[in-house]
């Protein structure tokens, strides 16, 4: 505001020694029955003095205004600080705001604990689609203008895959995010042909080899997958009775769980031993034992009691 006043007084001072300088002629101004002469050169001083003092007040109140809504925001924020914390720690006392309202309305009825609320609130309408997201809908999440890695995003994604299965292949082909890939790939590889599936660099799990049990290329997924010792019995006891028992055992030779599986259920006990001992699989050596021993014992009954 200083030097707004210096400035303004400058400029008066030349605007009047440039209207003197140039027209030393009088005017007359009558007001209220009052006649007053002075020179043009002071009339104009008047003139735009009278414009100072008034643009001075204007920009005193407008800065005073300014002053006080700061004022206010910096306690807002101070008591929308406090309504938070309170919020999370599950304090029931809340402090009014003046200005950010609807900011505090947001902390006030969708903050409980470490939670968000999706309360219907016309200031926050998104987060009613990001209660359907977690319900499991799928929503038009193009207006959101997300990218493909965000986490609402992929969600939808996988909302929409569930729903529909065959979408799967055109995620593969549309997005780059390796979570949707991965994502869509275990959907797309039950229904897809084997050739297509080894074009890409996935792991092959029990479910795919499940799904290909019949498939005369399921020894290419076989050679792909990695399964732990418990899925290498599953997977061998839904390949039983599908093949000859000297293809399944071909197909599993380096599953050693499942091949032993398949020898004690086939009743090749040499070969169950062989594989047992060379591999010391001690989940299956009792059993032998007993098969060994002449005791009349299912394999099957003996894993679904172990587990």
């Amino acid at each position: 505001m200083k030097k707004y006043l210096i400035f303004s007084i400058i400029f008066i001072g030349l605007v009047t020694l440039l209207v003197y300088t140039q027209d030393n002629s009088f005017t007359t101004f009558s007001l209220f029955g009052i006649h007053l002469t002075l020179p043009n050169a002071i009339w104009i001083a008047i003139f735009l003095g009278i414009f100072f003092l008034l643009s001075a007040i204007f920009f005193s109140i407008v800065n005073l205004k300014n002053t006080f809504f700061q004022k206010n925001v910096t306690k807002d924020i101070n008591n929308l600080i406090e309504n938070i914390k309170n919020k999370i720690l599950y304090v029931n006392n809340t402090k009014k705001t003046k200005v950010l309202n609807d900011i505090n309305d947001f902390v006030i009825n969708h903050i409980e604990g470490l939670k968000i609320l999706s309360k219907e609130n016309p200031k926050f309408q998104f987060l009613e689609d990001i209660a359907k997201l977690q319900n499991g809908e799928v929503i038009e999440i193009s207006k959101y203008k997300l990218n493909e890695n965000n986490p609402w995003f992929i969600l939808n994604i996988k909302n929409r895959l569930k729903k529909e299965p065959d979408y799967a292949k055109e995620v593969l082909k549309k997005f780059k995010n390796k979570e949707l890939k991965k994502e869509a790939f275990y959907i797309f590889a039950k229904t897809a042909s084997v050739r297509d599936i080894l074009r890409y660099d996935f792991p092959i799990t029990l479910d795919i080899l499940i799904s290909h049990i019949n498939d005369k290329d399921l020894e290419l997924l076989i050679r792909k997958a990695n399964l732990t010792s418990k899925e290498e019995i599953e997977f061998a006891r839904k390949l039983y009775m599908t093949r000859s028992p000297d293809k399944e055992l071909n197909l599993v030779e380096n599953m050693p769980y499942a091949k032993a599986y398949l020898a004690l259920k086939y009743e090749h006990l040499d070969l169950a031993k062989e594989i047992i001992e060379k591999n010391n699989i001690k989940y299956l050596e009792f059993f032998l034992k007993l098969k060994l021993a002449g005791v009349k014992a299912d394999i099957d009954e003996y894993i679904d009691s172990k587990i």
